[in-house]
């Protein structure tokens, strides 16, 4: 990708250099950012976009062929919703690509609508979907704990209003036999702690997150579970 990129003219960019720093980001097109002052540049080819954008924060080694990661996120902002653009954020945050001092150089990057971002960043979440998720949760008015600590079961992804505990599956790291078993476990004990739970995959939260919102309230609204 990153030599395909410096044949176009240009260097990975937006969501393709999030990507190859390791950082999670929507989007699958090849993106291949260009300076506005390019000149004659090849055609791209189909699942290929420029993004004709100056580098602000140039860095260490990825000069050549890569934006840094505060260009890349800056470059991701002008195309995806807010949502998906915090869930780069967290990611970059919680994988140490961004120190909390360059999130605030980001913030005060950004367009004047998108400054208050930072209140919404937690770099707690370990995937861009767990992000999204909590997100929804929030704006549903329910009170959302990102990576809490539940006794007998460990770290969960949300804990939502104190008791319902919510896993967004990957297929690379939940499909497994072993992981599938430990899973099970898991849910059992939140049974026998009196703690209920629903899973959902990254399909369900990138394509039905309104689908996943109305299936946690209605969870909610039976109520917690109690001991035996």
């Amino acid at each position: 990708d990153a030599v395909r990129a410096v044949v176009l003219g240009g260097k990975l960019g937006g969501s393709s250099a999030l990507r190859s720093h390791g950082i999670w980001a929507d989007g699958t097109d090849l993106v291949i950012a260009t300076p506005s002052t390019g000149g004659r540049l090849p055609p791209i080819a189909s699942g290929e976009r420029r993004l004709w954008m100056d580098e602000r924060f140039r860095g260490g080694d990825d000069r050549r062929w890569r934006v840094s990661v505060l260009d890349a996120l800056l470059q991701q902002a002008t195309v995806v919703d807010r949502a998906s653009l915090v869930a780069s954020v967290d990611s970059a945050l919680n994988t140490r690509r961004m120190t909390h001092a360059q999130l605030q150089r980001l913030i005060e990057a950004l367009p004047k609508r998108l400054r208050r971002l930072g209140r919404e960043v937690d770099s707690r979440a370990m995937s861009g979907t767990e992000t999204k998720l909590r997100l929804a949760c929030v704006a549903a008015g329910l009170r959302v704990e990102p990576q809490a600590s539940v006794d007998r079961v460990g770290f969960v992804d949300l804990l939502v209003d104190d008791w319902l505990i919510v896993e967004v599956d990957s297929h690379r790291y939940h499909d497994a036999a072993p992981r599938q078993h430990v899973d099970r476990v898991r849910d059992g004990n939140a049974v026998l702690g009196s703690y209920g739970y629903l899973r959902f995959d990254y399909e369900l939260v990138q394509f039905s997150l309104e689908w996943c919102i109305e299936v946690i309230l209605a969870r909610l609204r039976s109520g917690r579970p109690t001991a035996s």
